[in-house]
């Protein structure tokens, strides 16, 4: 199906996102939701919004203008009424519990005996809470992540409040910060809690020690491999599984505990779960290197109150108060209500894994073809028998969907490749020097380590640069070994600045060119004080 209108209109696309390993079902849920049902809490919807397929890896873009016409349309609405701010908050947390009950309940087995109406009918629902979902929690993006819209107010509020301009950033950063910890730093700490309770127990502290020192002196020494690199990382994992049948039963109870809450993280939108003995693996690292762990949970607590005071303190110099106030506090919860609808979203996609496989399995294509379906087809597909293979096939290699009010198209071959050229038109000119906007405080030197995918991070060494298009809870085990992070998309609210945040680590996001200008070991400077990246 092609589109005369989009490809003949003068339309100034800007790149997005550009998201590796994410399947068009679930894109397609959130893309259509911008222009259509994005309008009723928010008062405004995109025009249009399109991406470009090539497999599994997707590039979202928006039109430059209306994207900057909606952050400011929301900006607004905040400023003029700022428990709207609070409301969406609400909203994001009530939302992302809604999605998680519904697929808490999808069966994993016996979907063989569902009928097909049954199955749609569990397709449909899901659909619709995540597009509700979508109504909500997209609100806080929009408002800042693409032209800095609400950044930029509240920077410029400040100024009119006598912030210094060269203090700005670093107040801005302080107002913002999160006045409770996130899922993934809730997810460290009871992790944490885990392993101070092995160490209490000498017993149970001698069997990991034990598995850490053996593998290190007998298999990674003689063989080379160097701590953080995948053979040493996979070796240990290994190990560590000979621990399930000597842990005491209380401190396995709690391990497996905490690994079915978090299994799912990993997985992200369409990869894998984590493993059980990847816990155990990082339980085993924790006690054979003799880790503080009792300093670890000090520390997590304090950076909280320090965060905190901080804010007070210039909340009251510079007298900011009564709906101000109110945002800033707001756009601080932003960051935690993010990482928990994050949560709900991956859980629930790794449930409708099954539900799509066994459609996929139904209607005789791949799972990779299923999840390449529209809503409505899949509908046809199931209660008529309406399918065209063929055209699934050419999705799959590379297709164009483009989303605008009641109208979905979607291009394939030649028609493909031309909106492509159309999307991918922008050219980046190599750079010495990147600007963005402030993560997190703070400056560092190191070299570059481009992370992009779990598998990446076996190359990420304490001390470097992580550098990543955006970052996502799958790669926070790198990120707490760079000495500083930047992004190329993202704004205030991203996972980056929050997590660079939670772990105090200087960070520079939406850069728009980090990944393109910079390469695996060269020598930077982060001045995110500044947002400022310099090749050295």
């Amino acid at each position: 199906m092609s589109s005369p209108k989009i490809q003949k209109q003068s339309i100034n696309w800007m790149l997005a996102e550009d998201i590796p390993d994410i399947d068009f079902a679930f894109s397609q849920i959130w893309l259509s939701c911008f222009t259509n049902e994005f309008a009723k809490p928010n008062g405004r919807a995109y025009q249009r919004v399109a991406t470009y397929y090539q497999g599994y890896h997707l590039w979202f873009y928006y039109d430059h203008d209306d994207a900057k016409t909606e952050g400011d349309h929301i900006v607004n609405r905040f400023i003029q009424e700022p428990a709207f701010a609070t409301q969406v908050n609400k909203e994001i947390l009530h939302q992302a519990d809604r999605l998680r009950r519904f697929t808490e309940k999808l069966p994993e087995t016996g979907l063989e005996k569902q009928s097909n109406t049954k199955l749609w009918q569990l397709y449909t629902e899901h659909d619709r809470l995540h597009t509700e979902y979508y109504q909500w929690c997209w609100i806080p993006v929009a408002a800042d992540m693409f032209h800095n819209n609400l950044t930029d107010r509240m920077k410029q509020y400040l100024a009119t409040q006598g912030v210094p301009e060269a203090k700005v950033n670093e107040v801005f950063v302080a107002l913002t910060h999160p006045r409770s910890i996130s899922l993934i730093q809730k997810e460290r700490e009871d992790f944490l809690h885990i392993a101070f309770a092995i160490q209490k127990n000498a017993k149970q502290k001698k069997l990991f020690a034990d598995i850490y020192s053996t593998f290190l002196n007998k298999e990674a020494g003689p063989y080379g491999w160097q701590t953080h690199t995948e053979e040493f990382e996979h070796g240990l994992e290994q190990r560590a599984d000979q621990l399930i049948d000597a842990i005491s039963p209380e401190i396995l109870k709690r391990i497996q505990k905490h690994y079915a809450s978090y299994f799912y993280v990993p997985r992200m939108w369409i990869g894998e779960t984590a493993h059980f003995t990847y816990y155990l693996k990082e339980l085993v690292k924790l006690i054979g290197q003799k880790s503080d762990i009792a300093a670890l949970l000090k520390e997590e607590k304090k950076k909280l109150q320090t965060a905190n005071s901080l804010r007070e303190r210039y909340l009251r110099q510079y007298r900011i108060s009564g709906k101000w106030k109110t945002l800033f506090l707001a756009f601080g919860d932003f960051m935690v209500t993010k990482i928990y609808r994050r949560f709900a979203q991956i859980y629930a996609l790794y449930k409708m894994e099954f539900l799509q496989k066994e459609i996929a399995r139904r209607l005789h294509i791949s799972l990779k073809e299923m999840r390449f379906m529209l809503p409505k087809e899949v509908h046809a597909a199931l209660t008529r028998g309406h399918l065209s293979r063929s055209m699934l096939k050419q999705r799959v290699k590379e297709c164009v969907y483009i989303s605008e009010k009641n109208r979905d198209t979607i291009l394939v071959g030649a028609a493909a490749k031309r909106m492509k050229k159309q999307l991918q038109s922008m050219k980046h000119e190599s750079s010495e020097e990147l600007h963005g906007q402030t993560g997190c405080v703070g400056k560092a030197t190191g070299r570059v380590k481009i992370i992009i995918r779990p598998k990446d991070m076996a190359k990420m060494q304490r001390g470097d640069i992580l550098v990543s298009i955006a970052t996502d809870p799958d790669i926070v085990a790198a990120m707490k070994k760079a000495a500083a992070i930047v992004t190329e998309q993202g704004g205030v609210t991203s996972h980056a600045a929050i997590v660079s945040r939670e772990l105090k680590i200087p960070c520079v996001i939406g850069t728009k060119i980090a990944t393109k200008v910079l390469k695996d070991g060269d020598q930077v400077e982060v001045d995110a004080t500044k947002g400022i990246v310099r090749k050295l």
